[in-house]
Parts: structure tokens; sequence; C-alpha cells
């Protein structure tokens, strides 16, 4: 299989000039006055059509007792495995690898085990690959 090198009179590939900016969303769910109960799924975050999400996680802002879990996904990726919210601190990542969305979904928080009386926060990072508005257009010899 042959290798197509850049057209000899294109001096400027690179990066684009406008890049794309990632950026965070984040929702806190409050379950110290109420408990979150146990077979809850709280959508927690929308996802855009063509958006890249680069890392989501949950932080636990205030810890809970018991041996409820809380879980981060999408119904096909786990981005944080369902862990017991005891401790205020960052639940761990089970998935960091970046997943593009081509259609509209939602990031999920899945409440298991027993009820759960923690406030956790949902984060993601995100970066929008729609609108991509300076795309370079190059020619192979």
């Amino acid at each position: 299989m042959p290798t197509l090198a850049l057209d000899s009179d294109q001096t400027s590939v690179g990066h684009v000039s406008t890049p794309q900016v990632a950026y965070a969303q984040s929702v806190v769910i409050d379950g110290t006055s109420t408990a979150l109960t146990s077979g809850d799924v709280y959508q927690a975050l929308r996802v855009p059509a063509n958006t890249c999400v680069l890392a989501a996680g949950i932080d636990v802002l205030t810890a809970g007792t018991g041996t409820g879990t809380v879980a981060l996904g999408d119904g096909s990726l786990t981005y944080v495995a369902a862990a017991a919210p005891t401790s205020a601190t960052q639940l761990s990542v089970a998935n960091d690898v970046p997943k593009a969305y081509a259609a509209a979904d939602t990031l999920d928080v899945t409440i298991a085990t027993a009820n759960v009386n923690a406030k956790i926060r949902v984060w993601a990072v995100m970066v929008d690959v729609d609108g991509i508005n300076n795309s370079q257009i190059v020619t192979f010899a």
C-alpha cells in the first residue's frame, strides 16, 4: 500500500487557526436532605450530538453512610464504576478513554445496592466537533 504525500505546493499545513475549545459541565445531586433511592437513574448531563467527551467523573462533596452505590455512564460506556460515596473524594474513573457521540445522549448516575445520602458533583469535559469551521483542504500527490 503506497504512502501518499502532501502536494509540495502546500506550505501551510498543521494546526487550524481557530481550534475548538474544551469546556466543562457539572451538576450537583444532593442526597443529604432526601436520600437518593436505590434503583433510580438520574440523567445528570446532556451530551449534544457531535460532541467528544474527553473525561467524566463524580466528586463526593458530602460523604454519606451506608452501602448504597453511585455509578456514571451512558448505557454503553461506564465512566465511574459503582462505588459507595462514603468519603469526600473523587471516585475512581473506570474509563478515561474519550468517546465521540454522533447522536445526543446523557451521562446518567445510577443508584444501586441501597439508598444514598451523599452530595455528589457529576462532571464532564467535552469538545464540540460539529462546528469545526476551519478545516484544512489539502491534496495528495
